[in-house]
């Protein structure tokens, strides 16, 4: 994940625009529990955790454009591992007796920039992370990704990226915030869960990623037409817990203090 964030740094500053995500929040570390989610057979193996990340396969985006500079895209993936600070974490039945699911949507801007760069403003979406006790999810076929029972949703508030194109091929990085709005409180513990990160790279014509997408003519029930853009993309979810009273506490504090200073300053300018 730190790779990625310094290579967004890097295409934004390439391409003449820097910034960074606004969220700025705690990580959320805790369990999921799979044999308590609907559907559940049972056999999902132990108490997966604790985690703060859900680490993405490289799955598939697609975009077109709605006039513009303007684009709707769709995104279906799968989850491969459960991090804890950048570390895996032991999930041996995951991708065996059961499967984790994401599907988002979501709409966005790219703006040309020169020399062949562009930038990405995320304007917003929604996404889910289904439970499906079949592993069955085909990019090919474009089935299994909305066939189990979503355990998490949520909002995109919105990310900042840049891509480059060079030699016929497209790579990009996305950074986006989201806000968890539901979320299985008997699967995860604790029932804390707020919202989170995620770094995503976008990669069009490259080679290695021809057996991902030369099957694929529909992403989400959205056909794939001559002028969108498929891309393969690879990606994690870093979930942030709801701020503990501290906190609260501290950034009253500060405002407080803030609050102070300005009077203080508007007395010794009377």
């Amino acid at each position: 994940m730190k790779f990625k964030k310094v290579l967004l740094a890097s295409l934004l500053a390439a391409s003449g625009l820097a910034g960074q995500s606004a969220y700025a929040a705690v990580n959320w570390s805790g369990t999921a529990d799979y044999t308590a989610a609907p559907g559940a057979e049972n056999d999902e193996g132990a108490v997966v955790g604790p985690f703060d990340t859900y680490d993405m396969s490289p799955g598939v985006v697609l975009l077109k454009n709605t006039g513009g500079t303007n684009y709707s895209g769709v995104y279906q993936s799968y989850v491969t591992n459960h991090e804890l600070a950048s570390i895996s974490v032991y999930a041996p039945k995951l991708n065996n007796t059961y499967e984790l699911t994401m599907v988002a949507n979501f709409t966005e801007t790219v703006t040309p920039q020169t020399g062949g760069a562009s930038t990405i403003s995320v304007i917003g979406g929604t996404f889910d992370l289904y439970f499906d006790t079949t592993v069955d999810r085909n990019f090919g076929s474009d089935m299994g990704f909305t066939d189990g029972a979503s355990i998490l949703s949520g909002t995109i508030l919105g990310g900042d990226g840049a891509a480059v194109s060079a030699g016929g091929m497209i790579f990009g990085v996305t950074d986006i915030t989201v806000q968890i709005t539901n979320y299985n409180t008997a699967v995860f513990e604790p029932d804390t869960i707020a919202g989170g990160d995620g770094i995503f790279t976008l990669r069009l014509g490259s080679p290695v990623d021809a057996s991902l997408l030369g099957s694929v003519t529909k992403v989400n029930g959205n056909t794939v037409n001559a002028g969108d853009f498929l891309f393969a993309a690879d990606g994690n979810l870093v979930l942030s817990a709801v701020p503990e009273a501290e906190t609260y506490a501290m950034m009253l504090a500060g405002l407080g203090l803030v609050g102070f200073m300005a009077r203080r300053r508007a007395r010794m300018v009377v």
